[in-house]
């Protein structure tokens, strides 16, 4: 059987302001639409009769006449009162579908209580936002949904445990499931003058308060960390740096991107933002340390956040003795990285060089082995100073150097590039005791080539190399299906 409060729950449209309309005051409306009309013929009856001298050969018809002007002028009137009242009741039954149904409809919790917190009318998302149905928060009170905390005095009737009218009150939520919210709650209207009833609107932002406690835990992380951790607006300026970093680098703030540890970090950005990744590491080096950095792309205010980390210990695991350039092992991690990193996106591809200096064994034993180790580090240096600041070159051992091009568009790209690196190869080395003149052979091999192991790429490259060897050195080859590296003898990979 529907209880009396049940069937209050359902009127979801009875909440606008009362107001005064004709159908409210039927008797004063039809003495406004007749009363003039009846006057003025009582008014001309009167003359009539003075000046026939209640002649009924005269006199009657006026009266007649009179008489039926006066009951059409009133049911006229009656019918026009008729329909006012019947416009009114169609407006009004609208008027209250809509605003139930834009109650039901809302974004937010809307409910209405009345004086003693018992609930009389709430939408889907109050139901939604408690787990209850709205059979069950009929027989509910405000109090087993919302807590006001005892110690805000200021916007909150804590004998009604209502907010006051226009006051945003912070609050705690309870569900069904026991699960606590929290909310704001707004009075949005008044209390009726029958103090039947008072709307008020529940905001959850639960997931806000649990955002801003994510957020304040990283802070506390970052501003923890032993790593020195930086972020740099898009103008270069660095506007957050936690308390390894100040303390490593003081003048990290004043020199912004043209302190060592942030170099080339512009062209890193311009990678982050053309290629769909959210970050890349890199290495770099700062004096005598080494920090392997892990770049993010934060959007949309596009900073940039630096972690760095020193591997300076491992420096020697990582590095060619030689020329100082990464080893063999830090090659395969970065190739596995950026392998890993195209089969995530399409957009991306990247390419390998396999880089053998011509006639350097003639070379090395005609002017000798410290001439040859010499110019070893000049080709190493002129390799990284023609390179982009996120392309890799590491030494593979003897006269070898692998590239690793990040982020190519094609063959005609990591061609482009690798012409340039035959040229500056192909021009003198002013050594310590000589002048040597050198050229180098080339092979490519992309990343869009059906591979297995990104270390298959080196393989491919190095085949594409030993092609241009055949073909007569100083020049450059791009690994293709008719190019069998199984024909290359004794390679190293």
């Amino acid at each position: 059987m529907t209880t009396d409060r049940q069937q209050r729950h359902r009127e979801t449209a009875n909440f606008e302001p009362r107001r005064s309309s004709p159908s409210d005051r039927p008797l004063t409306d039809l003495w406004l639409r007749v009363g003039p009309g009846v006057l003025v013929l009582l008014v001309l009856t009167v003359a009539t009769i003075e000046v026939s001298g209640f002649d009924p050969s005269w006199a009657a018809p006026v009266i007649v006449f009179l008489a039926l002007a006066a009951g059409l002028t009133l049911s006229t009137a009656i019918a026009k009162l008729q329909q006012s009242r019947s416009t009114i009741h169609q407006y009004r039954a609208a008027q209250g579908r809509l605003c139930a149904q834009t109650l039901q409809q809302a974004a937010d919790g809307i409910l209405s209580v009345d004086l003693q917190g018992r609930l009389i009318t709430t939408n889907k998302e109050t139901a939604a936002l408690f787990g209850y149905s709205a059979a069950e928060l009929s027989e509910m009170t405000l109090g087993q949904l919302v807590q006001f905390p005892e110690n805000i005095k200021d916007g909150v009737n804590h004998d009604l445990s209502l907010p006051d009218f226009g006051k945003k009150v912070e609050a705690n939520g309870t569900t069904k499931a026991k699960r606590t919210l929290s909310l704001d709650v707004v009075s949005i209207a008044p209390p009726f003058a029958d103090g039947s009833k008072v709307w008020l609107l529940l905001w959850d932002r639960t997931e806000l308060m649990e955002s801003r406690r994510k957020l304040a835990r990283l802070a506390f992380i970052a501003e923890e960390s032993p790593h020195p951790i930086v972020e740099v607006d898009s103008d270069g300026r660095v506007f957050f740096t936690n308390a390894a970093a100040e303390q490593r680098f003081p003048e990290l703030r004043s020199k912004g991107s043209a302190h060592p540890l942030l170099q080339d970090l512009s062209a890193v950005a311009e990678r982050l933002q053309t290629v769909q990744e959210k970050s890349l590491i890199r290495e770099i080096v700062v004096g005598s340390s080494l920090f392997e950095q892990h770049v993010a792309y934060v959007q949309p205010n596009g900073t940039l956040r630096v972690f760095s980390f020193d591997v300076t210990d491992r420096r020697e695991a990582l590095r060619d003795a030689l020329t100082g350039l990464p080893n063999r092992v830090s090659f395969t991690r970065r190739l596995n990285r950026a392998a890993t990193l195209a089969d995530g996106d399409p957009s991306y591809a990247f390419a390998v060089l396999f880089v053998d200096l011509d006639h350097f064994k003639v070379l090395n034993d005609t002017l000798g082995h410290a001439t040859g180790d010499e110019l070893l580090r000049a080709v190493a240096e002129r390799l990284e100073k023609r390179l982009r600041p996120n392309d890799l070159v590491a030494r593979m051992g003897g006269d070898e150097f692998t590239v690793l091009l990040d982020g190519v568009r094609g063959d005609t790209d990591s061609e482009a590039i690798t012409r340039r690196l035959l040229e500056h190869l192909h021009r003198p080395f002013e050594l310590t005791a000589h002048t040597v003149f050198t050229s180098a052979s080339i092979g490519i091999a992309l990343s869009t080539t059906d591979y297995e192991e990104p270390l298959d790429l080196v393989a491919f490259a190095d085949a594409a190399m030993y092609r241009a060897k055949t073909e007569g050195r100083s020049r450059l080859v791009v690994f293709s299906e008719a190019i069998d590296r199984q024909a290359v003898p004794g390679r190293l990979f």
